[in-house]
This record gives structure tokens, C-alpha cells and sequence, in this order.
């Protein structure tokens, strides 16, 4: 009876041996991470900065979700999703540094599960959404128990460079369709003011983008103060969307009030379902044993989507450059993704993974930067990261700050939104191993600078080779994302 015991306690240490590794490499860190940080004010701008580049993304798939799903779920479930699932990955996720939210994809599986459970199952959505998520937070859980998360480890920055090159693409390319198609979609024959709207809003998403990516590098400038200069990068989409949401109010751009905004159903929100529901899903109602065996097919999907995105959003966020401290962990916080799966099924939320390339910015904002030039380049050097919870778990209370003033989210103008995605589309590529390359591939021989892929590397041509290896693999990812027809 011992022995078999014995055997009993090795193989659950053996089965759950990723997990408690995590746990004992970042549990002396645990109350540090609550401690006061060294520099607030680096830590009240990373939170707003996160804040901002988790709200306008989350926006603008709220307005896909609601596309998909029929209303089913949209803005208010979008926000409180964001906000939930952010509050409990920022006190109980090892790595807090990774920030959680709704994304594209999300949007997308959840219109195909909406599809299946009425057209393959007839039942009701929300029960086989709750079905959804059990399945998929429950493969969350086992596979992170099992320590099939050490998977991560076998991916390299061949990897992460294609999916960064990929997230930046997909962001740029998004908010110019969705900022030409009203105009290219315009009749001919109807009225100047309609056309006027049209490209009122393609001007208003381009002002916003420079209006973002002129302020960005503020700290570089020579004119006024530091704390001037810091404040105007720090808070550059504020910024940038109160001055387009206040031009857009004037006669000659909103003509006649027909500039589209955010589509808020009901504004004052009365904290109440988008559609006619209660909050509490009941998991057995309106659905048989074939609608919830049935739900195990998209929550595989989703299982797969977020092991992908959310591993390699880990990675990104904790990359060497920003020179952190504290160790991973991988394993946990695979299990505490999982966890998140609950009250989304419970309240009919959509739920969420580690966002790219929002994560690794918001590291990116708690470090403390200097410029330096290195082999004739000059490169942002991360010196010290703030490594805390308050910046994770404060940018996630404020999305409950969000759902109770909607009505000024309303006001904002849906062009200013895809502008700022714009912005962070070309800050995500700003920095990015293969854009670099190709960028050395449009200078002469001559005149390129020292760096190591230059030098490093025997022939020229092996470079070229390699970085061509990863466009393709790019572009094949971005065709099957924004053009096949997978998931209908």
C-alpha cells in the first residue's frame, strides 16, 4: 500500500511538474510584486498607456463580435469580458507583465460557433457558448497539468519575428480597408453629403495616426521640458482622440450627424445584457447531449488559437531585451488562462488570451529607455523594467470605469479608432527583426551599418534568403487570416 503510494505521489509530481516549478520560481516574488514601485509615475503612465492600446482594439472587435453574433454579444460584453478576465490573470498569473483581452480571432470563432449551434445543432447560443468555454478552459487546465506548455520552449525567434511581422501587418491592412471602404463603397449618384462623411472619416483616422505616431517619439525631441516630453509619448492616443473626437463635431466634417461613431445600443448603458438575456447562463437550457458534446469542436479551436497566441504573447513580453529579473512561468499561467474560461461561460462573455502586440508594449512602457547608438544605429536600450501587478490589474479596473461612462465612449468617432490601430500596426513593425532586414536590403552594400547581420553573417545572400523564408511564411499566415474562406 506505501509503495503504491509512493508511486501515486511520482507520478502526479511528474504530471504536474511544469506547474509546480512555475510556482516555486515565482512565489518568493509574489508580495514584491505588490510592493511600492521605484518609479510611480512610470507605473501610472504604463497604466494608462496599456489601458489605451487594450480599449481601442477591444472597441473595434466588440464591433465584429456584434457582426458575427447576430447582438448577441458586443460592446458592454466585450469591456466587462476585458476587465474580468484582466483582474484575475493580474493577481494570480505568474508573469503579470502579460496583459489579457478580446481579439480578432475571437470574434471570428465565436461567429462560427454562433453559426454551428443554429444551423448543425438548433439549440440555444448561450448554452452551447457555455458548453464552448468548459471545454476549452478544461483543455487549458489538463494540458498545462500535463506539461504540454514546454512546447513553448521549442519556439525561436524565427517564430515570434514571423508573428510580429504578421500582427503588425494584420493591423495596418485592417484599418486602411476599414478606412477606404465607405468611400470605395459609395453609389455614384448619391449625395455630396454622404460622400463628404466618407472621407471625413478616412481624414479623421489619418490625423489621428500621425497626430499618435508624431507624439510617440516626444522623448527624442530637443523642445521643452522632460516631464513635457514624457507626458506627451505616455499619453499620445489620449491625446490624439480627444482632439480628432472634438474636431469631428464641427459642421463641415460631421455633416448632419452622419459620421460613424461607436455603436452604443443603449446610451446611458443600463448594465444590462446587449441582448434580451439574463446574465446568469444556464448551461442546460435550450440545448440536448449533441449541442453540448458538439461545443467540444470549438472549444478545440480555441484551445489551439490560444496556445499559439497567448504562449507567443508570453515570450514577446518577456524577451531578453527588456532585461527582467523575475523568472516565467509558463505552465501556471496556462492553467489561470483556463480558469478565465468560467465566468466568461457563466456570464456569456467572450473570452481572452494574452494580447500581441499589446503585451509586449505594455513591458515595453514600464522600462526605463535610453537611446543609444550601436554599430551606426541608434536603438532604444531598456536599462530597468518596473516589474509589478498594479499596472496589469489597474488598466483591467478601468475597463469597469468604461462600461459606466459609455456614453462618452459613444462619442468617439470610428474612424479615430481604426486610426490609432493604424498607429499601433506601424509601431509593432517599428523595431521588428525582419522589417530591419528588409530595410538593409533597399541600402547599398557600402552604406549599410555595422550591425551584426551585416557582419556577423558570411554572405549576404543567406540573409536575404532567410528573411525571404520568413515573408513567405508571413504572407501565407496573412493570406488565410484575411482571405480564405476557413471558417465559414
Amino acid at each position: 500500500e506505501q509503495r503504491r503510494d509512493s508511486i501515486r505521489e511520482v507520478r502526479t509530481f511528474s504530471c504536474m511538474k511544469g506547474m509546480i516549478q512555475d510556482l516555486k520560481a515565482r512565489a518568493p516574488y509574489y508580495l514584491d510584486d505588490w510592493k511600492k514601485p521605484d518609479n510611480l509615475m512610470t507605473v501610472v503612465n504604463a497604466i494608462v498607456y496599456a489601458f489605451m492600446v487594450q480599449l481601442i482594439p477591444a472597441l473595434i472587435f466588440a464591433e465584429m463580435l456584434d457582426r458575427e453574433t447576430e447582438g448577441k454579444l458586443a460592446v458592454a460584453e466585450t469591456i466587462m469580458s476585458t476587465g474580468i478576465i484582466g483582474v484575475i490573470y493580474a493577481i494570480f498569473a505568474g508573469q503579470p507583465l502579460v496583459i489579457m483581452g478580446v481579439t480578432g480571432p475571437v470574434a471570428i470563432l465565436l461567429g462560427t460557433s454562433y453559426r454551428i449551434s443554429s444551423d448543425l445543432f438548433d439549440v440555444d447560443y448561450f448554452a452551447f457558448f457555455w458548453w464552448t468555454c468548459f471545454w476549452a478552459g478544461i483543455l487549458h487546465m489538463v494540458s498545462a497539468m500535463a506539461g504540454v506548455v514546454n512546447f513553448v520552449w521549442y519556439i525561436t525567434p524565427f517564430t515570434l519575428q514571423i508573428f510580429e511581422l504578421f500582427i503588425a501587418s494584420a493591423f495596418i491592412y485592417s484599418s486602411i480597408r476599414e478606412l477606404v471602404t465607405p468611400i470605395q463603397l459609395i453609389d455614384p449618384t448619391t449625395s455630396t453629403s454622404d460622400r463628404s462623411v466618407a472621407l471625413a472619416g478616412l481624414v479623421i483616422g489619418l490625423a489621428t495616426a500621425v497626430i499618435c505616431w508624431v507624439f510617440h517619439f516626444a522623448e527624442t525631441w530637443s523642445y521643452w521640458t522632460r516631464l513635457m516630453r514624457t507626458f506627451l509619448a505616455s499619453y499620445n492616443m489620449v491625446i490624439a482622440l480627444v482632439i480628432v473626437t472634438a474636431l469631428s463635431y464641427l459642421p463641415g466634417l460631421d455633416q448632419d450627424g452622419k459620421l460613424s461613431r461607436v455603436n452604443i445600443r443603449v446610451t446611458p448603458w443600463n448594465w444590462q445584457p446587449t441582448y434580451d438575456r439574463e446574465w446568469w447562463v444556464n448551461p442546460m437550457e435550450g440545448i440536448d447531449i449533441n449541442g453540448i458534446f458538439g461545443a467540444m469542436f470549438p472549444g478545440l479551436m480555441f484551445y489551439l488559437l490560444f496556445f499559439i497566441d497567448h504562449n507567443v504573447s508570453a515570450i514577446l513580453s518577456q524577451l531578453p531585451k527588456f532585461n527582467l529579473k523575475k523568472p516565467p512561468s509558463y505552465h501556471w499561467d496556462f492553467f489561470v488562462l483556463g480558469v478565465t474560461f468560467l465566468p466568461c461561460a457563466f456570464l456569456g462573455l467572450p473570452p481572452g488570451n494574452g494580447l500581441i502586440p499589446q503585451a509586449p508594449l505594455h513591458t515595453r512602457s514600464l522600462c526605463t529607455k535610453e537611446y543609444k547608438e550601436i554599430d551606426g544605429v541608434k536603438r532604444e536600450v531598456y536599462t530597468h523594467c518596473q516589474e509589478q501587478r498594479y499596472s496589469g490589474l489597474l488598466q483591467a479596473v478601468l475597463m469597469f470605469v468604461v462600461l459606466a461612462v459609455l456614453t462618452v465612449i459613444s462619442w468617439i468617432p470610428v474612424g479615430a479608432l481604426f486610426g490609432v490601430l493604424l498607429y499601433l500596426g506601424c509601431v509593432a513593425l517599428h523595431g521588428n527583426a525582419i522589417w530591419e532586414r528588409i530595410e538593409l536590403n533597399a541600402i547599398l552594400p557600402k552604406k549599410r551599418p555595422p550591425v551584426p547581420v551585416v557582419t556577423g553573417v558570411k554572405s549576404w545572400r543567406t540573409v536575404q534568403l532567410y528573411t525571404l523564408v520568413q515573408v513567405a511564411c508571413t504572407a501565407i499566415i496573412f493570406g488565410v487570416s484575411e482571405f480564405a474562406s476557413v471558417g465559414e
